[in-house]
């Protein structure tokens, strides 16, 4: 094949730019806020049975209550626990994946990120300097969080098919496990250095925009903010399971 049938393919599956990559940073925050929802399960598992025996314990204290006690068993207590994490999961996804959509670049030589005409990052955080609002503040930093967790998850991934893929007939154990990390952790800084900083970029300018735009710019995405926040968090203090994928 030659370079300028190369080039025509390139510049084929470039016409679908403007498609694939609003489509893969919503994919890769939407990624990192599964992650988050996945470390919060559990925990919400022990607060669900927590108050189910607190429950059970106020039912108890009355002969008219005592039949309600125990009706709620392990099977229900997990379903409950696990509605409450997709719910969650869901409406986040909602306030910081979904704005992803709409990042949009210009299609020429010098391929930028179109904000405003005249917007660079330089004015964004000048104003996130001037009025610092929740906003401006919490949505860059928790979308950083997700999509390093959606990077991480997608290197986990590449790392756990390529080693059952390697391992046996291909290469002994400890080579493929060696392999495998090495190409999950050349996924992981790809995604990073494609994705990752767009995704960052556009949520900040969403963020600037809708205060701009809001007569209240202190409380403007303030739901979004109270939710993704602790999400964020939870992931965040997971950081040790990434730090051992460097050991």
């Amino acid at each position: 094949m030659s370079k300028s049938h190369f080039e025509g393919v390139s510049r084929f599956f470039g016409a679908f730019r403007w498609a694939f990559m609003p489509l893969g940073l919503f994919a890769l925050v939407a990624v990192g806020v599964h992650s988050a929802a996945d470390v919060v399960d559990d925990k919400l598992l022990r607060a669900v049975e927590w108050l189910d025996v607190l429950f059970d314990g106020l039912l108890a204290q009355s002969e008219h209550t005592a039949a309600w006690v125990n009706r709620i068993d392990s099977r229900e207590r997990t379903l409950i626990a696990r509605g409450i994490a997709l719910a969650w999961e869901l409406a986040v996804d909602l306030f910081i994946a979904v704005p992803a959509l709409a990042y949009d670049e210009l299609d020429a030589k010098d391929r930028k990120f179109v904000l405003l005409k005249d917007e660079t990052w330089r004015t964004l955080l000048a104003r996130v300097n001037k009025q610092p609002t929740p906003m401006r503040l919490v949505r860059p930093f928790v979308t950083a969080v997700f999509v390093f967790g959606g990077a991480y998850s997608v290197s986990k991934l590449v790392e756990s098919t390529l080693f059952v893929g390697l391992v046996g007939d291909v290469a002994p154990a400890d080579v493929a496990a060696v392999l495998a990390r090495i190409f999950a952790g050349t996924a992981m800084t790809i995604v990073l250095f494609s994705h990752a900083w767009r995704a960052v970029l556009r949520s900040l300018q969403h963020a600037d925009a809708a205060c701009l735009a809001s007569k209240h710019p202190w409380m403007t995405g303030l739901w979004g903010s109270v939710l993704s926040f602790p999400l964020a968090l939870a992931l965040l203090l997971e950081a040790e399971a990434l730090l051992s994928f460097f050991r």
